[in-house]
This record gives C-alpha cells, sequence and structure tokens, in this order.
C-alpha cells in the first residue's frame, strides 16, 4: 500500500509505533507529529531534518492544541494514549482521562477537519482475560472494577463506542485498530520482549510470572504499520474494527524468554515469581477480517522479528529506561 500527498497527522507519533508510521509516510506524505514526549522513541529514527516533517508539542486533552494540529489534515492515526500494563496500574486515573476525555478531543478536531479518515488504536485487552482466535465481532470482556489492570482495556472500549457514535450521528470516517502485542526497534515503554531482551544482553536474570505457560501472539512492527496503512487507504474499512496481529508469532512466555536467551547468546537464567494482579492466559487474535478486506499479511516470523530487534537493544542499551 502506499499513501501519496496526503497530510497525515499522528497523535502520540514520538512513540513507539507512532514513530515508525511517521517513517513509513514521510517521503510521500506530509506528516504532523503531535505528541507531549512521554515516551520519545523518534529522537532514534533521525526523521529531524525531514522536509515533510512538522512536529507539534502537545497534548490530546488541550482542546485548542489539540485543534490546531489536526486543521489542514487529510488523516488522522489517533496513537496517543496512557499504555502498558505497568504504567496504567501506577496512573490509573490520568488512563482514563487521556485515553477516554482526550480521545474525545481529537475526535471533535477531525470532525471540524472534515478528515478523510480517522484511524483510532483501541487494544487486544478488551477482549480480557481469555482469547484465542477472537474476532472483531466477539464479546468484549473486561475485569471488575477496582483492578488496575482493566483500566486501559475499560478506557479504550468507552473511546470504541464513542467514536463508533460519532462515525454513525457524525459520519466520522472511522476505522478501529485493535493492536495484539506489537514489538521492534524503537519500543521504550513497557513491552515483555523489550523486558527480557534488556535482561538477557546484561546477562541478568529473566523473570517470568507464575509458571511462564501465559500465550501470546507476537507482532512486529513492520508488519503492523503495514496493516495501519491499508486501514488508511481501503475505502471499505470505514466503520468497522480490525485486529492487527500475527497468530503465527504464537508462543508461550517461557518458550520466548528461551529464544530470546539463545538469540542474544546470553548466560540469564529464567526465574518464577507470582504475578502481582490479574493475569491474561491466552490472547491470540484472528485476523482473518484484516486479510479478507484490507488484504493484510504479516510475513514475519518471531524469530527473524527478535534477531532484527536485538541489535538496536544492544546499539541503545544505555540510554534506555530498566
Amino acid at each position: 500500500m502506499s499513501l501519496k500527498r496526503k497530510r497525515v497527522c499522528i497523535t502520540g507519533g514520538a512513540g513507539f509505533i507512532g514513530s515508525h508510521l511517521a517513517e513509513r509516510l514521510l517521503d510521500d506524505n506530509e506528516v504532523v507529529v503531535y505528541d507531549n514526549l512521554h515516551r520519545n522513541a523518534i529522537q532514534f529514527a533521525h526523521l529531524d531534518n525531514h522536509p515533510n516533517l512538522t512536529f507539534i508539542k502537545g497534548d490530546v486533552m488541550d482542546a485548542d492544541a489539540t485543534r490546531r494540529a489536526i486543521d489542514g489534515c487529510h488523516i488522522v492515526i489517533h496513537c496517543a494514549a496512557i499504555a502498558g500494563v505497568y504504567s496504567v496500574d501506577r496512573n490509573a486515573v490520568t488512563t482514563m482521562e487521556v485515553n477516554m476525555l482526550g480521545t474525545n478531543q481529537v475526535v471533535r478536531a477531525a470532525l471540524a477537519a472534515r478528515v478523510e479518515r480517522f484511524v483510532e488504536f483501541s487494544t487486544s485487552e478488551v477482549y480480557g482475560p481469555f482469547i484465542h482466535k477472537g474476532k472483531e465481532d466477539d464479546l468484549t470482556t473486561i475485569g471488575p472494577v477496582g483492578e488496575n489492570r482493566w483500566v486501559y482495556a475499560a478506557s479504550k472500549l468507552a473511546s470504541e463506542h464513542l467514536s463508533f457514535a460519532h462515525y454513525k450521528e457524525d459520519g466520522l470516517p472511522l476505522v478501529i485498530v485493535r493492536p495484539f502485542n506489537v514489538y521492534g526497534p524503537r519500543q521504550v515503554g513497557d513491552g515483555a520482549i523489550r523486558g527480557m531482551i534488556l535482561q538477557a544482553l546484561q546477562n541478568a536474570e529473566i523473570t517470568l510470572y507464575n509458571d511462564g505457560t501465559q500465550i501470546r501472539a507476537w507482532c512486529y512492527i513492520d508488519d503492523f504499520v503495514d496493516g495501519i496503512l491499508r486501514c488508511t487507504e481501503v475505502p471499505e474499512a470505514i466503520g468497522h474494527a480490525f485486529n492487527v496481529g500475527n497468530p503465527q508469532g504464537t508462543v508461550t512466555n517461557f518458550e520466548l524468554a528461551n529464544m530470546i536467551i539463545r538469540l542474544t547468546n546470553s548466560k540469564s537464567g529464567v526465574v518464577f515469581k507470582p504475578h502481582p494482579g490479574p493475569e491474561v492466559d491466552l490472547r491470540v487474535p484472528s485476523i482473518e477480517k484484516a486479510q479478507t478486506m484490507l488484504g493484510y499479511k504479516p510475513t514475519t516470523s518471531l524469530e527473524t522479528g527478535i534477531r532484527q530487534t536485538i541489535p538496536w537493544y544492544q546499539e541503545h542499551m544505555a540510554g534506555l529506561p530498566r
């Protein structure tokens, strides 16, 4: 897919996924990166002097600044959010506010700008603690009120409903994306593969929760970005939600840790400890809808993706937060 001659605003565009989206779009489009630099991954992409890049420091909670950033844009890709299990646990109130109220500001700005496409990031967390080949029209489920683990899912699910209401009532050209365990270079926030690689490179013990048999499907960043770009272009995508991930990258956490130890030639061992809160035991998507409607096809195997990710952490390990 090849988007051309569009002005694209990426909220949260300085983050892990946003920076990769910007990188892919810049040669053929004008890109506005709108971000408060809470997680600054774009600094590692070396795009500062690109003539098609406009960086605007701002927060999606600021209605006026958000409207100015989006004004004149054809496409909005709304990545900005408080994300990551541990970040959410520490910042539950901010998570609810940013992910719900901030999304409301971005949606209203997009409507005012009469954008051609609004791609909103949700999360696979909306499927709850146990989902195998989950489809987009399956029931969404979250845990009980009071368990911070589910604050992120609740905020994203509420945002999906809000945006979809604007699609039905106001014609918002909406596409919802539910990412499944994306990894790769420049992931500077929470992430299991990121954490395991950093531990392995230091020959430190890799900590797994419970018995390590939890199952995830991992999607390499290049494949994921391809899916997002297809969401910006395919006309039939409007009004739909899509799982974007790679079911063929499915593995237990224990197998994943041992793969990383092998690929880094690490002397690390694996240790186990009880999980401090509710855990997700199984999360594997069905991507049939994205394959059929978008032509989405992930091609990077888990081992290949990890091989391509390790050198980046080797180079930047000293400057990253642990």
